[in-house]
């Protein structure tokens, strides 16, 4: 990884590089909630300290009829874990699969995990003519894959598939004797009216996973708190035989049953990033070197157009205010022209907007 690629989860190490003060690094680069962790979990970890003296409970009832209220699936064909990526791990495990298309770019997680099991991958490319919205049409499902694994909304494209269009796509894998794994992990910022989820669609079709985590929209990675929804009961038999009882903490587990009930964070939330979305494609719309591509995530994929700068010179530029944005360059078909950056606060938000201006008007 070049040191233009570090990102939101490596403050310390670019800290350390770029001589910052880690406290004063406004992160653009780590996809986090800038509202931070909900003060309802953080007041509920406070007042019961003591549960760290106990067990989680072993089938975590509570948690997933909480998980279950919140996304409109069945409680029954819930799995929590250490993280969604303990989850992603789980199901490509279960599933084996000898063949695999991942839509890319995407998380790395993915084909570092299949290429663990020797899974033969095909890295499918998202068509940048299309402006990263994926072609259901196109994808290349035949009887020789066996997993299909995307990001819904894609990170960093921020494009996604809507609801309907995952169920087709599960139609026709379903043909092919080929299992789709969804990941969800931004799909709590898009516009609902946008219905991007497969939550509900995961109960139906027993050739579907979805993967959520709660690191981004809850602002709390430390916690690490991911679940997984599928009808698919022997797939869920085999992820919970392998993966270890209490995988998940009391505090996560905590912090699980009392979050995805907070409907006034998640209202606040989703109103924010609206707000923000919309004022960042105004602003930065009118910068004629910038292209914005269309997100129902938190975060924006750029292309720069006019070829008198690098993504990576940007990254450098922008580091110097102490503001990280991602340099894109290291994702599967982007290159030097692209860079990523995230939603923070209105105040946030403005700096960069100001800074990215100065660099190319």
């Amino acid at each position: 990884m070049s040191r233009t690629n570090l990102h939101g989860g490596d403050l310390d190490e670019i800290a350390r590089i770029y001589g910052i003060d880690k406290s004063k690094i406004m992160n653009f680069s780590g996809n986090v909630n800038p509202l931070g962790l909900p003060p309802s979990v953080k007041k509920a970890i406070a007042e019961n300290v003591d549960i760290a003296t106990g067990y989680p409970d072993v089938s975590y009832t509570a948690l997933r009829a909480a998980i279950a209220d919140y996304t409109g699936a069945k409680a029954e064909h819930i799995i929590v874990g250490n993280g969604s990526t303990e989850l992603i791990t789980g199901f490509i495990k279960a599933v084996m699969p000898k063949k695999s298309v991942i839509i890319s770019p995407a998380y790395s997680e993915y084909l570092r995990i299949l290429e663990q099991i020797n899974c033969d991958v095909v890295l499918y490319p998202l068509d940048e003519e299309r402006d990263f919205v994926p072609d259901i049409e196109k994808l290349p499902i035949d009887d020789s894959v066996d997993m299909l694994v995307f990001c819904s909304p894609n990170n960093p494209t921020g494009t996604y598939f809507t609801a309907e269009e995952t169920a087709k796509i599960a139609e026709r894998c379903k043909k092919h004797g080929c299992f789709i794994m969804t990941d969800e992990t931004y799909v709590e910022f898009s516009d609902p009216s946008k219905h991007i989820s497969a939550a509900e669609i995961a109960d139906t079709y027993d050739n579907i996973a979805v993967v959520r985590g709660t690191s981004k929209f809850f602002a709390c990675p430390g916690l690490r708190l991911g679940y997984g929804i599928t009808g698919n009961r022997e797939i869920l038999d085999k992820i919970n035989a392998e993966k270890d009882l209490w995988s998940v903490n009391v505090y996560a587990e905590l912090a699980g049953k009392v979050m995805f009930t907070d409907r006034s964070f998640i209202k606040e939330t989703i109103e924010l990033i609206n707000a923000e979305r919309t004022r960042f494609y105004t602003e930065l719309g009118k910068i004629k070197a910038l292209k914005l591509y269309n997100t129902q995530s938190n975060f924006f994929l750029v292309k720069i157009l006019d070829g008198r700068t690098t993504s990576r010179e940007v990254f450098l530029e922008l580091i110097k205010k102490n503001i990280l944005i991602r340099d894109a360059e290291n994702f599967p078909f982007l290159d030097e022209t692209f860079f990523r950056f995230c939603i923070l606060g209105h105040d946030e938000n403005t700096l960069l907007i100001e800074a990215l201006k100065n660099i190319f008007e």
